[in-house]
């Protein structure tokens, strides 16, 4: 089935779907970098999916495969970074610029904010 179609079957509906009171959608879907209700960032219907998320206290980069969509098990590929910011930031943005150069600025912006989220405070010295 392409994924036109079923985006047109899952858009209006689907449990992912995060709706506001000013008319603001949002999506709450492994894959969506931006967490935007659109064709172009949803990981439900797009084959070639990237995804940022904390894993402990590392950045843990998914990327699906094209060729096993159909097989579960194998269908995603997962990387866990424990660089400092910028390193992480470099190598994700090296993987997902020859995968989904499109995503490359939202993945970045996702594993930075992931790596600050899970940066553990420094004490202050008196």
């Amino acid at each position: 089935m392409s994924s036109q179609l079923v985006w047109e079957c899952i858009k209006g509906h689907n449990s992912k779907l995060r709706k506001a009171a000013k008319g603001i959608v949002f999506s709450a879907e492994a894959g969506n970098l931006y967490n935007k209700h659109s064709y172009k960032y949803s990981g439900l219907v797009n084959a070639k999916t990237v995804d940022v998320a904390a894993d402990g206290e590392a950045v843990k980069l998914t990327v699906g495969r094209v060729k096993n969509a159909s097989k579960p098990s194998v269908s995603k590929f997962s990387m866990t970074m424990k660089k400092h910011s910028r390193g992480v930031c470099a190598a994700v943005g090296k993987q997902v610029s020859s995968y989904r150069p499109d995503l490359k600025a939202a993945a970045q912006a996702r594993a930075a904010a992931v790596h600050k989220s899970i940066r553990v405070a420094r004490a202050n010295k008196k």
